[in-house]
């Protein structure tokens, strides 16, 4: 009786290119999802506060970092935009937001003025914390305000949650020639082959003695 022993060897770059391949997509499925150049709600919270810390002064004519001193300037400086808009015009860069839905990072709007909102200060909601520009000669300031009928949640477009997800550059290596097909060949009282460290598939052929 003669004994064929068939070796079939995996290439160890398949394993690599099996976990890469779902790595690359959920990569690209973050980029997709979470632009570099989006502006998050801590951002715009920081560069409000930025202006609080350093009690930049009202004004409707001064300007402070490019963006003019008063209540609608702070806002588009917080939201990042790239001029001074007005308290009326500011709602064209944002979308109309629920009240019951706002969070911290919108805006609040009224008749002249508009304000960063920060939160609510009771579990009513009939009062909230907001940082602004709110008249001459005070500096920007963080304050709660009560809930007017004629208030309006603003919300800066595109804004997001949380940060977004920088994606780094991931090379796939490119895949080479799959090694053939090793074959071993073991007659029956020949010393066998020892197989390498892969996957090993035996078949035992039974074939008849001459």
């Amino acid at each position: 009786m003669k004994v064929r022993e068939i070796s079939l060897r995996v290439p160890a770059i398949l394993g690599r290119l099996l976990l890469a391949i779902p790595l690359s997509v959920a990569l690209i499925m973050a980029a997709n999802a979470a632009p570099a150049s989006a502006t998050t709600r801590d951002e715009v919270l920081s560069r409000a506060n930025n202006w609080v810390k350093k009690r930049v002064p009202y004004s409707q004519s001064g300007y402070y970092s490019g963006y003019r001193r008063d209540c609608s300037g702070m806002v588009s400086m917080a939201w990042g935009l790239r001029t001074s808009y007005t308290s009326s015009t500011i709602r064209s860069r944002g979308i109309r937001v629920a009240k019951k839905n706002l969070k911290p990072g919108d805006a609040v709007q009224t008749p002249g003025h508009v304000s960063i909102f920060v939160g609510w200060a009771n579990k009513k909601k009939t009062r909230y914390r907001v940082m602004e520009q709110s008249g001459s000669g005070k500096p920007a300031l963080r304050r709660t305000r009560t809930w007017r009928r004629n208030a309006k949640g603003l919300r800066l477009r595109g804004i997001h949650d949380t940060p977004p997800i920088l994606v780094a550059s991931v090379p796939i290596p490119a895949t080479p020639a799959a090694p053939p097909i090793a074959v071993a060949a073991v007659v029956a009282g020949a010393a066998p082959t020892v197989p390498p460290a892969s996957a090993t598939l035996t078949q035992t052929v039974n074939t008849p003695s001459n």
